[in-house]
C-alpha cells in the first residue's frame, strides 16, 4: 500500500519526510496505531540514497526478551541454548540501506543500552562473539505509545529516546484530516477489485458522508478493513449505507445522563431523601435521623408530616 492523501496535514508530514531522507541521521515516526507509520518509514527508505538496498522491518513488540536481542544483533553459535549455527542479525542483514524498529518502546531495558551503544558507536557483536561489526543501516525506529511519558515514567531510557528524535515526524490521526477519507476508500475499493472478482467501482455520497462523519478511532487501518468487507458483501457496483457497519459518530456530545431530581420541587427531593435512607436503615428511626444529620424528633415530625399528608409509602 502506498501514501494516499490529499490533507494539507499529510503534505506537510510527506515534505519533511522527503527531506528527512536525504541523510543518514536517525528517525522517530509516532502516531496512533493504524495511521500508516510503515508506509512512512518505507517512503523515507524509497527516497533515501539506500533505496536500492535492502530494506529490514523488526517489529519489537512480537519479540519475546530473550530473542530481541539474537534477531538486532545476530548471534554465534553456541552462544546459548538453541543456537546450533550462527546467524546474521537484522542490523547486518539492514547495511547500506534501513533498519525500522517498529514499536520501539517494546523492547527491553537491557537491550535499550545495547542499542543506545550501537547508535552511540556505530558498532556492535553479536550474541557470544568478541568480533566488532559496524553499523552500515539508517536507523528508523516507530512509537504508537508516548515515549516522552514512557521516559519519566522510567519505561524508557531518555538518552536513547533523544538519540532516535533527531529527525521526529508525527503522523496525525485519521479524525483530524477527514478530507484523506475520500482518496483512502476510492484506493482502497480499487484494491479490493485487484485482490478479488469484486465489481465495486465507487460509493454513493450517502455512503461516503456516513465514511466522513465517523472518527475512525483504528484511524486507516480500520477504513481499509471497513471498505474490503462492505466491497466483498455489495451486490451493486456503488457501495451505500447498508453495505456499511454501524459507525457510531464518536464526534457526537456524549448523551446527557438523566437527572433522576429532575423536574421535582424541593420538598418531594427531600421526602424522596428521609425515605430511601429510613429503608437502609432498616426502619430505625434514630440511626436514619443521625445518617441524615437531623435531630430524632425532627424526622418523626417530618414522617407524621408526610403520614397527614397521605404522601408516605
Amino acid at each position: 500500500m502506498s501514501l494516499v492523501f490529499q490533507s494539507q496535514a499529510m503534505m506537510q508530514v510527506v515534505e519533511r519526510a522527503r527531506r528527512f531522507a536525504r541523510t543518514s541521521a536517525t528517525v522517530l515516526i509516532t502516531g496512533e496505531s493504524g495511521t500508516g507509520k510503515e508506509l512512512l518509514a518505507r517512503f523515507v527508505h524509497d527516497h533515501s540514497a539506500g533505496s536500492s538496498s535492502p530494506y529490514v522491518r523488526v517489529n519489537c513488540a512480537a519479540l519475546s526478551e530473550s530473542l530481541v536481542e539474537s534477531e538486532l544483533f545476530g548471534h554465534e553459535r553456541g552462544a546459548f541454548t538453541g543456537a546450533l549455527e550462527a546467524r546474521v542479525g537484522r542490523l547486518e542483514a539492514a547495511a547500506g540501506g534501513t533498519l525500522f524498529l517498529d514499536e520501539i518502546s517494546e523492547v527491553p531495558p537491557r537491550v535499550q543500552a545495547k542499542l543506545l551503544r550501537v547508535l552511540e558507536e556505530e558498532e556492535f557483536q553479536r550474541v557470544g562473539s568478541n568480533d566488532t561489526h559496524r553499523l552500515q543501516a539508517r536507523i528508523l525506529a516507530s512509537s504508537n505509545r508516548n515515549l516522552e511519558r514512557h521516559v519519566a515514567r522510567k519505561r524508557f531510557r531518555a538518552d536513547l529516546y533523544y538519540r532516535l528524535n533527531i529527525l521526529p515526524l508525527e503522523l496525525p490521526p485519521l479524525r483530524t484530516r477527514k478530507e484523506d477519507v475520500p482518496p483512502l476508500v476510492q484506493h482502497f475499493i480499487h484494491a479490493c477489485r485487484d485482490k478479488s472478482s469484486v465489481a465495486v467501482r465507487g460509493a454513493t455520497p450517502r455512503a461516503m458522508q456516513a465514511l466522513c462523519d465517523y472518527d475512525w478511532p483504528g484511524n486507516v487501518r480500520e477504513l481499509r478493513n471497513v471498505i474490503f468487507r462492505a466491497c466483498v458483501l455489495a451486490d451493486a457496483p456503488l457501495l451505500d449505507v447498508p453495505n456499511l457497519p454501524p459507525l457510531k459518530r464518536l464526534t457526537e456530545a456524549p448523551r446527557r445522563r438523566q437527572d433522576p431530581f429532575e423536574n421535582l420541587r424541593l420538598d418531594e427531593i427531600e421526602r424522596r431523601a428521609i425515605l430511601t435512607r429510613l429503608h437502609t436503615c432498616g426502619g430505625n428511626k434514630a440511626e436514619a435521623a443521625a445518617a441524615l444529620g437531623v435531630t430524632p424528633r425532627t424526622l418523626r415530625n417530618k414522617l407524621s408530616q408526610y403520614r397527614r399528608l397521605g404522601h408516605l409509602n
